[in-house]
């Protein structure tokens, strides 16, 4: 499959040392704050060892990938356009996430087609599967560190240079932080630590161990008795942080994975090795139910906080990007302002799950949909059902290597977000089985005349895309933020009152009502009756128009309407915030009556010639007094925002139209069946 010349060999050389280094020196790399940036370095000398070569060899249904890594390319055009349902935020952040995420799949790629293409002479499959055995073993070791020691942070060499400004970005201060473990409330009462070193996230962790723990095992196969011998008191250990990091994900994995290899054997009909597997697996079932590990599975088990969460996200992912972006998708996530439970929901440090994970987060396949679309889904999930078609008969170590990696991987897809160090991980199970069994075709670039016509094509179907219109009157929209006066502070009875002594009698103002409630009352009937009124619009459509938001843990309204361009959304809005004010100073007044007259009572019912009953005269006079001279406005309108189209943009509109004219144009060379060189 390779050139066996000289220089390829020298730099094929060096390559796998850098492979080997790269890999096996990640508990370096994460004491130094650099373990998510080594494997993207690390491909650049494996990259130039494939350029050397003068015959590169790519894997069956490469072009599957091929046009998975095209059409995140195409995400930068979609990168800052507005999501249904997100908040219109950006800058240029999401640029760098994205450069890093693109970052991650080149690496990958190059990984991938690298171990296809070195000689086994050069880096056999038992160094492999002793450089990512070598993984589990660091995982292990971390998620017991991450267990004695939950608080250890070590200060990293990166964190050190890097300048303040980046060093604040919350994204790049996880990737070069160095922590052993999150603290999470995930069974109640106290916050558990979560195991996660050397990674910067605890599913990395559970991703990694799940997925290196099958390279470990083929190493095993393979090796003498006394190593085998010695690789239980490892897998004991590691049954210990792996329980306890209440990853179900990482649990289902481990389970399947037990499942499928006792099929294998059963098929194979490996008796010995058939029989010693049930046993593990038995006395591991007993020490796991008869000690405190089982008490923790079933506590688990038992508190799936986050499934609704994860369920309420998914929905929203989709739904998001089907209605804004089904072609190619918006290039990267979006924030959502508030929570599921409320518009002014958020993170605090008491509840750190109560706010909402950006849209296309929580799983590799949400990312993959809702940053490259479906038809990026079809070609990402196409390479590795392709890849399962090759191996899944297990007809040696490799090929059954890359059937469980690529097994666990796909079950894993829609909990855990892959992509790093697992997704690699996955790509070399892949590569190893495909040099083994000799597949493949040469990598040959398309001409020139190919690639003007593909490109002629793809251009002109972004004009037509953007000629074309968007079909009805257009939809403009104006965002009136309106700053809430909290009604304890309405309806204060005053410091008079609270200074003098009420003598046992404490009437208190009604509770606080919440943003929710107030954007309920923005929405009755007469409100919007009055506000239609003034701009000429039924009350039906302004509330189908209306949308409200406030930022989180606050009394600040964020209320967008939208309406045809005929009308004018600015005058709208403000109307709708004005008759809200004043629907709400009519509230606010009837509880306000509804109070004073509630400590009239009181002080009627008081005899007024009793002195033991003095200070709780001069408490009740006094808060009635402050509450009929007190009269704070109920809020006020503190911006209104310019009207502007709504939408998802040109951007997404010209994106989809030259994705589509690739698409058009490599289907034309495949049907006239053209030869790519």
């Amino acid at each position: 499959m390779t050139s066996t010349a000289g220089p390829a060999d020298r730099s094929g050389r060096v390559a796998c040392r850098c492979f080997v280094v790269g890999v096996a020196g990640l508990p370096l790399w994460w004491v130094l704050g650099v373990a998510s940036l080594v494997p993207l370095a690390m491909v650049l000398p494996l990259g130039w060892d494939l350029w050397r070569r003068r015959r590169v060899v790519v894997p069956p249904g490469f072009g599957w990938w091929l046009l998975f890594l095209g059409w995140v390319l195409l995400g930068i055009g979609t990168l800052w356009a507005t999501a249904p349902g997100a908040v219109a935020d950006g800058g240029t952040g999401r640029l760098m996430v994205f450069g890093y995420r693109f970052g991650w799949y080149v690496a990958c790629t190059v990984v991938l087609v690298w171990l296809g293409n070195i000689p086994a002479r050069l880096l056999s499959d038992h160094v492999v599967h002793r450089v990512v055995a070598w993984i589990f073993v660091v995982a292990v070791a971390g998620g017991v560190v991450g267990l004695i020691a939950p608080d250890l942070e070590l200060t990293t060499l990166a964190e050190t240079l890097l300048p303040g400004a980046l060093r604040g970005n919350g994204f790049v201060s996880t990737l070069v932080s160095a922590q052993a473990s999150e603290l999470q409330q995930v069974l109640g009462g106290l916050p558990q630590p979560r195991p996660k070193a050397p990674f910067p996230f605890t599913n990395t962790w559970g991703s990694a161990i799940s997925l290196s723990l099958v390279f470990l095992v083929a190493l095993l196969v393979g090796s003498r008795r006394r190593w085998r011998w010695l690789a239980a008191p490892l897998l004991a250990i590691a049954a210990v942080p792996i329980v306890l990091s209440l990853n179900r994900g990482l649990w289902l994995a481990v389970g399947a994975s037990c499942v499928g290899f006792l099929v294998l054997l059963a098929v194979r009909r490996h008796h010995l090795a058939l029989v010693t597997l049930v046993a593990a697996v038995v006395l591991g079932g007993v020490v796991a139910t008869s000690t405190p590990l089982g008490a923790t599975v079933n506590e688990r088990l038992d508190h799936p906080h986050s499934n609704d969460r994860r369920s309420q996200l998914l929905v929203a992912t989709v739904d998001s990007m089907t209605n804004g972006s089904p072609v190619v998708g918006f290039g990267g996530t979006r924030n959502v302002q508030g929570s599921f439970a409320s518009i002014a929901g958020g993170a605090t440090p008491a509840c750190p799950a109560c706010g909402v994970p950006p849209l296309g987060t929580q799983g590799q396949l949400w990312l993959v949909l809702f940053s490259q679309g479906w038809v990026g889904a079809l070609f990402f999930l196409s390479f590795f059902v392709q890849a399962l078609r090759r191996t899944w008969r297990c007809r040696t170590i490799n090929e059954t290597v890359a059937t469980f990696a690529v097994g666990i991987f796909l079950l894993q897809l829609s909990v855990y977000d892959t992509l790093g160090l697992p997704m690699m991980l996955v790509m070399v199970a892949i590569g190893l089985a495909w040099r083994e069994q000799r597949t493949g075709q040469p990598l040959r670039l398309p001409s020139r005349r190919s690639w003007v016509l593909v490109a002629s094509i793809a251009l002109l179907g972004g004009v037509l895309a953007a000629a074309t219109p968007s079909g009805g009157d257009p939809r403009w929209r104006s965002t009136v933020t309106v700053a809430l006066t909290p009604s304890p502070t309405y309806l204060d009875i005053g410091d008079a009152a609270r200074e003098a002594d009420n003598g046992g009698v404490d009437v208190r103002p009604p509770a606080p009502a919440t943003v929710d409630t107030e954007a309920a009352l923005l929405s009755s009937e007469r409100p919007l009756t009055l506000a239609g009124d003034r701009v000429g619009i039924t009350p039906a459509a302004l509330r189908s128009d209306i949308s409200v938001a406030a930022p989180p843990l606050s009394t600040v309204l964020e209320v967008t309407l939208t309406t045809p361009r005929s009308a004018d959304p600015v005058a709208a809005a403000q109307a709708v915030a004005d008759e809200y004010l004043a629907e709400r100073t009519r509230f606010l007044e009837r509880r306000r009556t509804d109070l004073v007259a509630r400590l009239n009572e009181e002080l009627a019912a008081i005899d007024p010639t009793d002195p033991a009953w003095a200070a709780t005269r001069t408490y009740l006079r006094a808060a009635i007094d402050n509450l009929t001279t007190h009269r704070p406005a109920a809020g006020s309108v503190i911006r209104v925002g310019p009207a502007t189209p709504v939408g998802t943009g040109h951007g997404v509109r010209i994106t989809s139209g030259i994705g589509i004219g690739v698409l058009v144009g490599l289907a034309w060379f495949r049907l006239r069946r053209r030869p790519w060189e």
